[in-house]
């Protein structure tokens, strides 16, 4: 949940509180769909947070040991830029939870997402059920930050990024 200050300073905000199931999962993500595309004007940038929520969603639903998971989305803005943030929760086992912070320790030190990206794929090609690569996605092809926190069973993933970070990098390539 957003704090009093957080909710003060969102623009838009959406949170959906669901039970892991994946029916479910995909109704969230058209409603994540239609968020993203009245929101963010550039589809270039909305498919990416779309892409971060469809990742999030998937894992908080497959690997949630609870009967409720939530996705919140949130578009921060203060004077001089707009954020937007994707936050997943769910409660998971002791075991999940050491697993998904062991990917998300190394993710946040790759000092090249794409090329961290590249590797897992090659990693886990040949293993058949799993593949682990959906945060790693979110990061490398989507240009998203992440976070998180682990509180007892509860795991909360953040994907973050400022709206015009794309913007900038149109216009060096152009």
């Amino acid at each position: 949940m957003l704090t009093p200050k957080q909710a003060q300073s969102a623009s838009l905000f959406l949170c959906v509180t669901f039970f892991p199931n994946e029916r479910l999962s995909t109704a969230v993500l058209r409603l994540v769909s239609s968020f993203c595309g009245q929101v963010l004007d550039d589809a270039n940038v909305s498919s990416r947070f779309y892409m971060a929520a469809h990742e999030l969603a998937e894992n908080i639903t497959k690997y949630s040991s609870g009967s409720r998971v939530s996705l919140e989305l949130a578009l921060e803005e203060d004077q001089s830029s707009q954020v937007m943030k994707i936050r997943a929760r769910n409660e998971a086992s002791p075991e999940r939870l050491r697993e998904v912070e062991r990917q998300l320790i190394a993710l946040k030190a790759a000092s090249d997402p794409v090329k961290h990206y590249d590797q897992l794929i090659t990693e886990t090609a040949m293993i058949e059920g799993i593949s682990g690569l959906g945060l790693a996605r979110v990061r490398a092809e989507g240009g998203l930050d992440m976070d998180y926190t682990i509180e007892g069973n509860e795991l909360t993933i953040i994907a973050h990024a400022p709206i015009g970070r794309w913007e900038a990098e149109e216009r060096v390539e152009a």
